[in-house]
C-alpha cells in the first residue's frame, strides 16, 4: 500500500464514528506506521507524505490508543493472555484462541532489540508448549474415555439384539426401555458413534416391528375371545330365562364360570363390560335359584 492509500485510509477511519469492525485496517496501519517511521532514505516528496501520514496516524491514535502500543507491550499482553488459556477447560475453544494469539504475536513486529525479541519468543513458546502438552493429555484421556464408551455401547447393542428376540413382549419392552436409557447415559463416544447408533436403532426398530405384529395378533385374539364371551352371555341369558333349576341346568350354569375364565383376557377396552354383564346374569340366576329353594 503506497503513502497516498495509507493517508486516504487513515482519513477514512478518522471520519468513521465507530471502529469496532475495522480491526484489520487498524492493524494494517499500525504495521505500516512502524515501517515508514523507521526509514531514513526518503526523498523530500516522500518525507512530506510520511509526515502527513504520521500526523493523521497520531490523530487517529487519540481516538484508538491501541495504535501506539509498542511491540514489547503487545507481545507481553499476548503472553499473559496465553497463560490464561492454561486454566481453560474448553480445550477446543482455547486451542483456537491460542492459534489467534500466535498470529497476534507474529504481527506485533520487532521490539528495540534482538535479545528482547528472543526472550519474549522463548517465554511465549514455553507457554505454548505447556498448553499443547495439556491439549495432548486431554485428547489422550478423551480417546480412552470414548473407547470405554464404545465398548459399553457395543454391549448394549448385543443385549438389544437379544431382547428383540424375546417372546415375552411386556418384559422385552421394559428391558428395551432400560437399554435406551442406558445408551443415553453413556453419552457421545467420539468417532464411530453414528455407526453404533444405527446398529442400536436397527435392533430397536426390529423389536418395534415385532411388537407391532404381536399387537395385531393380540387384537385378533381379543376379537375372538370377545365373540366367545358374548356367546357365553347369550347362553347364560337363555338358562336364566328357562330357570327350571334342574340339577343339570344348575351344573351347566356353574360350569359357565369356568368356561368364561378359560377363554382368557379379552382386552382392556371390553373385558370389564363383558364380565359385568356375564356376572350380572349368573348372579341373578343363583339369586332366583336360592328363592326357588327357599
Amino acid at each position: 500500500m503506497n503513502k497516498a492509500q495509507l493517508i486516504a485510509l487513515t482519513q477514512e477511519l478518522l471520519n468513521e464514528e465507530h471502529l469496532e469492525n475495522r480491526s484489520e485496517d487498524l492493524k494494517l496501519l499500525k504495521r505500516e506506521y512502524k515501517y515508514v517511521t523507521n526509514r531514513d532514505d526518503e526523498s523530500f516528496f516522500d518525507k512530506q507524505e510520511t509526515d502527513k501520514f504520521v500526523a493523521l496516524f497520531k490523530e487517529l491514535a487519540v481516538k484508538e490508543p491501541s495504535l501506539l502500543v509498542s511491540a514489547l507491550d503487545e507481545k507481553k499482553k499476548v503472553i499473559e493472555e496465553a497463560k490464561k488459556l492454561l486454566d481453560r477447560t474448553d480445550v477446543l475453544a482455547a486451542s483456537k484462541a491460542m492459534d489467534n494469539l500466535n498470529e497476534e504475536f507474529r504481527k506485533a513486529g520487532r521490539t528495540s532489540s534482538k535479545e528482547t525479541d528472543d526472550a519474549l519468543w522463548a517465554e511465549f513458546r514455553e507457554v505454548k508448549d505447556q498448553f499443547y502438552s495439556k491439549k495432548r493429555a486431554y485428547f489422550e484421556e478423551l480417546d480412552a474415555s470414548n473407547s470405554l464408551k464404545r465398548e459399553k455401547k457395543e454391549n448394549i447393542i448385543s443385549r438389544a439384539k437379544e431382547v428383540s428376540q424375546m417372546e415375552n413382549i411386556k418384559e422385552a419392552t421394559q428391558k428395551m426401555d432400560e437399554l435406551r436409557k442406558e445408551w443415553k447415559e453413556v453419552g457421545y463416544s467420539g468417532k464411530g458413534d453414528e455407526h453404533l447408533w444405527r446398529e442400536f436403532a436397527k435392533a430397536m426398530d426390529e423389536f418395534q416391528e415385532k411388537k407391532k405384529e404381536h399387537r395385531q395378533e393380540m387384537l385378533k385374539t381379543f376379537e375372538e375371545r370377545v365373540m366367545k364371551k358374548e356367546e357365553l352371555i347369550k347362553t347364560a341369558k337363555k338358562l336364566l330365562a328357562n330357570s327350571d333349576f334342574s340339577k343339570e341346568e344348575v351344573e351347566k350354569v356353574k360350569g359357565l364360570r369356568n368356561e368364561y375364565k378359560a377363554i382368557g383376557f379379552a382386552g382392556k377396552e371390553k373385558e370389564d363390560d363383558l364380565y359385568a354383564r356375564f356376572n350380572e346374569v349368573i348372579q341373578k340366576y343363583f339369586e332366583e335359584y336360592k328363592f326357588y329353594k327357599d
